[in-house]
């Protein structure tokens, strides 16, 4: 990678002073690099799965069919969804790229961002810094008076945190991964095993599973559904065990055949709510990137 990634990563700074709402990024470290980094445009008109290690902590990451919106979120990892990149062009999310990089295994997330942030500096020319900015968004509230939850939805008392074990992690995405290749739906038995034991949330079509997961981070995940930002409410303390389908994206003509929208689906599975609030966000203003240069 090019001597000059470190000088061009310096650039991602703080914004003109002139913006009172904007709150600075932190001092940026000295930069360091994957050991090995390929970024390549994909013009396939479809998803094809990549085969490649999934589980962060294996040393690598293969990405396969992806906008370069969601390739800029990995070097931010506190911003929640790709919504909260705002000055991106157009090719950012019409274009796809296989990406595929290698480290040393055990680093922790904010060693992995940084060495996003150089990548990113070095092969996409990126300069972005974060500001403050009132949105509209949505609160996470109980649906009920009483406070009951829904039909699809128990709290996890057995666990204090998600295991994001390498075994735990492979095992259930081999799971997912063996249904989405042979085009079927999830038996009982393997939804069952995407939702016990402490593991983290999956995806299969419109329907999220999770083992362990706490409403703070639930409520993250629903934003990609609302296209806004989404806090926690409830007041729910710990973890939950959850089975969500709902419609991953607005659609101003849904399919009555389809999934439900995401505020239908709440009150009737989870006994949740959302409601209309301004939220306080923290965003990424990209001021200048590039499409990514060949390895």
């Amino acid at each position: 990678m090019r001597s000059s990634a470190s000088a061009v990563l310096l650039a991602v700074v703080m914004a003109s002073t002139a913006i009172a709402s904007q709150s600075p990024l932190s001092p940026v470290p000295p930069a360091i690099e994957f050991e090995v980094a390929s970024i390549k445009r994909n013009t396939s008109d479809r998803l094809t799965p990549s085969g490649g290690p999934f589980n962060p902590t294996s040393g690598q990451i293969t990405q396969t069919w992806i906008p370069a919106r969601f390739i800029i979120t990995r070097a931010f990892p506190d911003l929640t969804t790709p919504l909260e990149v705002i000055g991106l062009p157009g090719w950012a999310d019409t274009e796809r790229y296989d990406v595929t990089v290698k480290y040393t295994p055990g680093a922790t997330q904010e060693q992995q961002a940084q060495m996003w942030r150089t990548l990113l500096a070095d092969r996409m020319k990126l300069q972005a810094h974060y500001e403050t900015r009132e949105r509209p968004g949505y609160r996470l509230v109980l649906a009920r008076p009483d406070g009951k939850l829904g039909p699809s939805i128990k709290p996890a008392t057995e666990c204090t945190a998600a295991d994001s074990s390498r075994e735990g992690m492979s095992k259930t995405f081999d799971l997912t991964m063996a249904a989405i290749v042979e085009k079927r739906a999830l038996t009982p038995q393997e939804e069952q095993l995407l939702m016990t034991g402490c593991r983290p949330t999956f995806m299969m079509g419109d329907t999220m599973y999770a083992g362990a997961v706490p409403m703070e981070l639930f409520a993250r995940l629903l934003q990609g559904a609302t296209e806004r930002t989404v806090i926690d409410g409830t007041g729910l303390k710990g973890y939950f065990s959850l089975k969500f389908t709902a419609a991953r994206r607005p659609a101003p003509n849904p399919d009555p055949d389809g999934p439900p929208s995401v505020f239908t689906a709440l009150p009737e599975q989870l006994g949740l709510k959302l409601e209309s609030s301004p939220i306080q966000a923290k965003i990424l203003v990209v001021d200048h990137v590039e499409r990514p240069t060949q390895n």
